[in-house]
């Protein structure tokens, strides 16, 4: 079997919704890369809405892990594919928030679905992680063919200074498929990975000695993301000869990230899909969450992924890494 293709997908949003009200009515620090007060500032919802895009976002119960919420979205996605727990020989997990990582949290999925003959396992590259999860899945598969299943979930309410300037962009959710071996040239067509931790772009994004997300330098995150989500689209496409693609997934990094993409995109007459409004930066799990919702319709026709669609995953995050994914869905 040469290829994996796209099975089944599912999502798990938490319950409670965060609006923008809730940064409001008091003074965000914008901290330095050490740990610094650069400045206080008050925002306003529409301020938040028009820097970053969002309106909302969701935050996970204290008790609920990422793994909690990657198995509900891998129950849904098993259930999609129409497969058995059981015939699955590989889980991965892209995140970065789980609170203990061993058992890590692709095994604590692997408990609760009873999936037994399969290897279960994490990966960290931030933001990047749910490509290039689907690239290692693709990657395993040559020498080990099967069912795999790829989550991405992230609790980034746990890591988030709510006093910080930039802690209105994240969110937590989750998002898994299930990828199932074919000869047929469909699916997973190509992918694309890189990371540059060199010249200070480790400090760009990061987890300080308390353990909370800092963004130091946004505007330069804001242009490297830009130029290294739609050069990976470029290389993908150059790979698998595409002229185009029909659908992008960037990820939902910030309004802004996106519009830069988008307008670099949109020249070629494809779909660039968004979903950040309703639910922020989820860090992995975005580009998980928009492609179950692009797979199944959930914003209408006009924003699908439909039968025969040539697509891409573009993500970017701290270190600084990148990942994309080229794939097909195959014709009704």
């Amino acid at each position: 079997m040469r290829y994996l293709e796209i099975a089944g997908t599912g999502s798990y949003l938490p319950e409670e919704v965060i609006p923008n009200s809730f940064f409001t009515g008091r003074k965000l620090r914008a901290y330095d890369e050490l740990g610094g007060i650069r400045k206080e500032v008050e925002v306003t919802e529409e301020g938040i809405f028009s820097l970053t895009g969002i309106r909302e976002r969701r935050r996970a119960k204290k008790s609920e892990e990422p793994s909690d919420m990657g198995y509900e979205a891998a129950k849904r996605a098993i259930e999609n594919a129409g497969i058995k727990a059981d015939s699955l020989v590989g889980i991965i997990c892209a995140n970065v928030t789980e609170s203990s990582n061993f058992p890590n949290a692709a095994q604590k999925i692997q408990l609760k679905l009873g999936a037994k003959n399969c290897s279960a396992h994490d990966i960290a590259f931030a933001c990047a992680g749910f490509p290039k999860a689907l690239a290692q899945a693709d990657a395993m598969a040559l020498r080990e063919p099967g069912n795999y299943l790829v989550v991405a979930t992230e609790k980034m309410s746990s890591m988030v200074d709510y006093n910080d300037l930039n802690s209105d962009l994240f969110g937590d959710g989750a998002g898994a498929v299930v990828l199932t071996p074919t000869n047929d040239e469909v699916g997973i067509l190509a992918t694309y990975s890189r990371s540059d931790p060199f010249e200070g772009k480790d400090k760009w994004i990061f987890r300080d000695f308390q353990r909370y997300c800092r963004m130091p330098f946004g505007d330069k995150v804001l242009k490297d993301a830009v130029r290294k989500m739609v050069d990976t689209c470029a290389i993908l496409k150059k790979k698998v000869g595409w002229e185009r693609a029909d659908v992008y997934i960037p990820h939902q990094a910030n309004g802004r990230i996106i519009e830069g993409v988008e307008n670099r995109l949109t020249k070629e007459g494809c779909l660039v899909y968004k979903n950040i409004e309703r639910y922020g930066n989820m860090s992995a799990a975005t580009c998980a969450v928009a492609l179950d919702e692009a797979w199944n319709g959930y914003q209408g026709e006009e924003a699908a992924i439909k039968p025969g669609h040539r697509f891409i995953i573009t993500a970017y995050g701290g270190g600084a890494t990148w990942a994309g994914v080229a794939g097909i869905r195959r014709a009704a």
